[in-house]
């Protein structure tokens, strides 16, 4: 009796494992062209009710839901791969330079630049950036080879690093919604959930787009993917919110 108990829970356990692992495909509700060459990233202002998107161009820009651009700043030198935005700043981060850059929300004004050190190839530095209000650090990854999630103060000081590498063969995006961390990667075409402390992956699912730089979550929880290449946003409804 004790060993087909154990027995029944070692397969619910294995059944619940593999369940995580099943790799669903997500199909878009519709997609917009956009003025922005290489749109590298994308998130969502609750409080502007727009988005912030990046450029490889070095470019940072304001649109509406529809990705019609509001406003834009160009900071030269650059190769911007990341942005997030809070309440009063948005930040616009340089992969081949490392460096944050941290503008005022409103105006675009340059408020300061904040160097973080890299040793890693000059076209593999960081990718994605976020903020963990439940912790009240920011997180910034690496692109790949190896895949490595640096956690910030809110002095932008490195106090933590994971390797993420066994995740995903790239990470190109990543944003903290709903409890969760959900990372984007470009060369696998998928998205992931995974536990924001243990890191464990939740969920996957595929994606029918080519390139997929950029994620964000709108107003509704819905999913904005931005593409490089394709110079496109793809508008999909968050699985879990069905």
């Amino acid at each position: 009796m004790i060993f087909k108990k154990y027995m029944c829970i070692g397969l619910s356990l294995f059944a619940l494992s593999l369940n995580a692992q099943k790799v669903e495909k997500l199909k878009p509700n519709k997609s917009v062209s956009v003025t922005i060459p290489e749109p590298s990233d994308i998130c969502y202002n609750s409080k502007t009710d727009t988005f912030f998107i990046v450029s490889d161009t070095g470019v940072l820009y304001e649109t509406d839901k529809d990705c019609k651009v509001l406003k834009k700043q160009k900071q030269k030198g650059t190769d911007f791969e990341a942005v997030y935005s809070d309440e009063n700043f948005v930040y616009a981060v340089d992969e081949s330079n490392r460096t944050i850059y941290k503008y005022d929300i409103k105006t675009f004004k340059l408020i300061k630049s904040i160097v973080i050190p890299y040793d890693g190839a000059r076209n593999k530095g960081y990718e994605a950036f976020d903020f963990n209000k439940t912790t009240n650090k920011y997180a910034l990854l690496t692109e790949s080879n190896p895949v490595l999630l640096f956690e910030l103060d809110t002095d932008f000081k490195i106090i933590n690093q994971t390797d993420l590498s066994a995740v995903a063969s790239d990470i190109s995006s990543a944003r903290y919604f709903d409890g969760f961390l959900w990372l984007l990667s470009d060369e696998d075409m998928m998205l992931l959930k995974l536990n924001p402390t243990t890191f464990e992956v939740l969920k996957k699912w595929s994606l029918p787009v080519i390139n997929p730089e950029g994620l964000a979550f709108d107003k509704e929880g819905n999913i904005v993917i931005s593409c490089d290449d394709m110079q496109r946003v793809y508008y999909f409804q968050n699985p879990e919110k069905k």
